[in-house]
């Protein structure tokens, strides 16, 4: 892993991942706080019918967030 300057980046440094969500892939309102690096997946409930996307970023110990990643998308069935 590593930082947007090409600095190593380990898993130690890691607190936590913020996802966020929404209808609208531009406009990503909702947000979910992961504390813990060692969080592998996360279900995001109560979602109404539609397409929602998504996208992830990561925050270091010193509170430093990436950039956020490409929105990925679910259909939801109702």
């Amino acid at each position: 892993m590593t930082r947007v300057n090409n600095e190593s980046l380990s898993m130690g440094e890691l607190s936590g991942y913020i996802i966020s969500y929404g209808k609208d892939p531009e406009n990503l309102t909702e947000k979910v706080r992961i504390n813990g690096a060692d969080t592998m997946e996360y279900t995001v409930t109560n979602l109404d019918s539609g397409t929602w996307y998504f996208a992830i970023q990561v925050e270091d110990v010193d509170g430093l967030l990436s950039e956020p990643s490409q929105p990925v998308s679910k259909s939801i069935q109702g």
